[in-house]
């Protein structure tokens, strides 16, 4: 049996993997809470059992707590634990000292399965899983080995929910995979590479599923989507939006009984995709505030971040949206390595500057494992600058899980 372990920032994968479990045959379960009973009860019933998570930076601690505990409380051959997800993929060696048996490396809808049914088939003897791709484990000697990469999918032939009658799961709908920008801080363009799309084609048939599932219920069909940056749909040059595809996606769309969100969480939008021609689409959406990750008010650190677009762009998206009645909601990124005191100044003042016409979520800077800053320190913020913070907090002027990231990334010190 198969177990699926639900945590409320990570089940959005839970949904592509069941999915794909199904397209496999396999029989799974979706679970919460401590999985050690759950585990313990299907291994006194004599079956096998594989524990699934997925895990990224705020999760780890309790990632780390879950494997500890299932490692002092059971002992079986018959239970396999496997950790896929961001942390997991960017650390492999990290994640498998924890506790974890294997680690899947990537993309999970076709290694996952695969490496289900390759322990069934080595009548669930887990040393003859070594050379199956796309994995990391410890061998005999302790050392970590990892298996060469499996080919990319095709975002087509796989839907991104799960209609499992006991824990059926309709996340937002994956639009791209991967990214063509190469931001220092951002684990997308490397995990996944160059960008994938899935089609209308595809989109659609998700659509009519989720429509078809809430109708009934009575229940408002939102529709939204995750991608990296959602005007670079379908485009074949970067930083060039793809219009004509864009247009033919949000037009199809509408035809739908649906409420369309287009740009927002988790799918915002890079500020120099936002101009005349494109933001004249969202006459077709239901949303009213934009995602854009604008980053820093400081273009050199823009540049150091490697995110190709300047201040003056974001401020360009700013007038653009104000302008045709939309509220920009910003992503700012305090702390980043090489980052000084002046530029931390020069983000809180524009942000400040931008005040109650944009919103801002404002994060700080965690070290994120398979990046080119993974093994850079955060830069630290005076008591000034974080008193100023506090200010913008209070005036509701930025919001945003900071103190989280902040204490996160203190504790990796």
């Amino acid at each position: 049996m198969i177990l699926l372990y639900w945590d409320k920032t990570t089940w959005y994968a839970l949904g592509a993997l069941s999915s794909s479990l199904q397209q496999y045959n396999l029989p799974y379960k979706i679970i919460r809470g401590d999985p050690i009973p759950q585990i313990q009860s299907l291994l006194d019933q004599g079956l096998h059992v594989i524990y699934g998570e997925s895990a990224r930076i705020t999760t780890m601690d309790a990632l780390k707590e879950r494997l500890k505990q299932l490692k002092a409380h059971i002992s079986s051959p018959r239970l396999m634990t496997v950790v896929g997800g961001p942390s997991a993929s960017g650390a492999p060696e990290k994640i498998l000292s924890l506790g974890a048996d294997f680690v899947v490396i990537g993309e999970g809808e076709v290694t996952f399965p695969k490496l289900v049914q390759t322990w069934i088939k080595a009548n669930f003897q887990k040393k003859y899983l070594n050379s199956l791709p796309g994995i990391a484990l410890f061998d005999e000697a302790g050392e970590c080995i990892q298996t060469p990469s499996r080919p990319r999918i095709n975002l087509d032939e796989y839907y991104p929910y799960s209609d499992n009658e006991e824990f059926p799961l309709h996340p937002p709908i994956e639009l791209m995979r991967g990214c063509a920008f190469r931001c220092r801080f951002c684990q997308v363009p490397y995990t996944y590479g160059n960008p994938r799309f899935r089609s209308i084609e595809s989109i659609t048939k998700i659509i009519e599923h989720y429509v078809h599932y809430f109708k009934p219920l009575k229940i408002n069909v939102d529709i939204r989507f995750i991608a990296p940056n959602s005007l670079g749909y379908m485009e074949k040059k970067r930083g060039q939006p793809n219009y004509e595809a864009l247009a033919n996606l949000l037009r199809h769309l509408s035809q739908y009984e649906i409420r369309l969100f287009f740009g927002t969480f988790p799918s915002e939008i890079r500020p120099e995709y936002i101009t005349e021609q494109t933001i004249s689409l969202f006459d077709m959406i239901t949303n009213r505030q934009i995602s854009v990750g604008f980053q820093s008010g400081s273009d050199r650190v823009l540049k150091e971040m490697r995110r190709g677009h300047s201040v003056a762009d974001g401020l360009q998206a700013y007038d653009l949206l104000v302008s045709q009645g939309f509220t920009p909601v910003f992503d700012f990124l305090l702390g980043v390595p090489s980052e000084t005191t002046a530029e931390q100044w020069q983000t809180l003042t524009l942000i400040r500057d931008l005040g109650r016409k944009a919103q801002t979520r404002l994060h700080y800077f965690i070290p994120l494992p398979g990046t080119p800053w993974e093994a850079s320190p955060s830069s630290p913020l005076s008591s000034e600058i974080q008193s100023e913070i506090g200010r913008l907090a209070k005036a509701k002027i930025v919001r945003g899980a900071f103190a989280r990231q902040l204490q996160i990334a203190l504790k990796g010190k």
